[in-house]
């Protein structure tokens, strides 16, 4: 695990020009990893990684790994070969010749949401909005802001069901379900997006529009 802030200036600004330059999502992901360019690293090796300059200008996001996000089959397939390696029967450099031979298929996108009252410009450039895959000029708005616990718990219910759903009240019979209140992860979620509150920057012409509002009612 890295911190943004342990890295130096010179691999932030690399990894920087390369996500703003190339459209091969892989080459990013990679540059990524490589230069430990994230927050927290996952076990599938996706990864986390949040910028911040203030309270109205940040951003958050997700970076699945093209090699096994998505895939059951790739991922079991990960799964072994780290089983051979902790047993002896492949070293680390043969792990990872055999793991970079992977094909990259890219089930699920980067997932971006960023936070910025400098950019806003009403209705064509919204305050809070989520960047889905590599376009860049995609900006879905938000009339909400997200923190990093926010986002992350998003990510994993979107693209970690199976083990999301284990730690769901709504796994559970009918008659079971209000026991789990406490360690439920759709009431932490729940809990986690209104303490976050609305974006500051969100005006009542974008509200005609589509948006994520998250919660019924007024967006408070």
């Amino acid at each position: 695990m890295a911190n943004l802030e342990s890295l130096s200036r010179e691999a932030c600004l690399r990894a920087r020009k390369l996500s703003l330059t190339s459209k091969d999502y892989t080459e990013i992901y990679d540059r990524g990893l490589s230069l430990s360019h994230y927050n927290f690293l996952l076990t599938d090796y996706s990864y986390f990684q949040f910028s911040y300059a203030s309270d109205t200008e940040y951003a958050l996001a997700y970076y699945p790994n093209p090699r096994l996000s998505g895939s059951p089959e790739a991922t079991e397939l990960f799964r072994e070969l780290e089983k051979e390696r902790d047993g002896g029967s492949l070293n680390d450099e043969e792990f990872s010749e055999l793991v970079a031979e992977f094909p990259s298929q890219g089930f699920i996108p980067r997932v971006r949401f960023e936070y910025s009252g400098n950019q806003y410009r009403n209705v064509r450039h919204p305050g809070a909005h989520f960047h889905l895959g590599m376009s860049g000029e995609d900006r879905w708005p938000s009339a909400r802001k997200l923190s990093p616990r926010s986002f992350t718990l998003l990510m994993a219910k979107f693209y970690y069901p199976a083990t999301w759903w284990q730690g769901s009240r709504f796994s559970r019979p009918d008659g079971e379900q209000h026991l789990q209140l406490a360690d439920c992860l759709d009431e932490k979620l729940l809990s986690s997006i209104r303490l976050d509150g609305a974006s500051q920057f969100f005006s009542d012409d974008e509200k005609m529009g589509f948006h994520f509002a998250a919660l019924h009612g007024p967006a408070t």
